[in-house]
């Protein structure tokens, strides 16, 4: 009977674990065919930009904003699917049925759950603080997906970048991915070119002031 009992709480517990795991790894996956779906979405946009030639100053701050909502919707999706993780492990924590073992391996998935986390923050800041935009670095397993926005990833920034998630996430480089995202062109130049036509005014000429008019005829003869 302690056998059976024993058995059922070890598929209890593993059953909580792969949940936890495949929603992190479906969320990974959704992050790479996202990363493909959005840079070739956002080149299509920019390349339709430098044809109009600016006609559309408000196209380039679209373009842009899909880049960002991109990355926040990345980072928002992934702490929903850590949180959803936290919590079913909480439940095997909690379960007063499941074994000590049980219990001290979901905590040590929490454990690792935070600390991938704090690695990603600490990767995410660094890379912000060295001037790369709208960027998410993502953990799963050993292996560190990094989507950054940039015109041109030369083989400096390329090397930037893995000097910092190396560092701090302490993965290897072939262990790392970096995309990247086209932005487009600096939205600060068609807002610019906007106002410059919104400000235009008219300069009306000056006109001479009025003269007094004549005096009415006989005024001046009478004494």
């Amino acid at each position: 009977m302690k056998k059976i009992f024993r058995k059922n709480q070890i598929i209890i517990t593993a059953l909580a674990l792969m949940i936890a795991v495949a929603g992190y790894i479906n969320y990974s996956d959704n992050i790479r065919n996202r990363n493909k779906s959005t840079k070739n979405t956002t080149e299509s946009e920019s390349a339709d930009i430098v044809s109009n030639d600016l006609d559309d100053p408000g196209a380039t701050v679209f373009t842009s904003s899909v880049n960002s909502q991109f990355i926040i919707s990345a980072k928002l999706e992934r702490e929903q699917v850590r949180a959803s993780g936290k919590e079913t492990l909480l439940e095997v924590i909690n379960n007063t049925q499941l074994s000590e073992d049980a219990k001290a391996q979901a905590v040590s998935d929490m454990v690792a759950i935070a600390d991938a986390s704090e690695k990603e923050a600490a990767a995410e800041l660094l890379l912000e603080a060295k001037g790369f935009e709208n960027v998410i670095v993502s953990m799963t397993g050993g292996q560190v997906d990094v989507v950054v926005e940039i015109s041109e990833l030369t083989d400096t920034n390329r090397a930037q970048i893995e000097d910092i998630v190396t560092r701090k996430t302490g993965c290897s480089i072939e262990n790392l991915t970096i995309t990247s995202i086209t932005p487009a062109k600096d939205d600060t130049q068609a807002v610019s070119a906007d106002s410059e036509t919104e400000g235009e005014t008219e300069t009306v000429p000056e006109t001479e002031e009025a003269t007094e008019p004549a005096g009415l005829p006989g005024e001046g003869i009478l004494q």
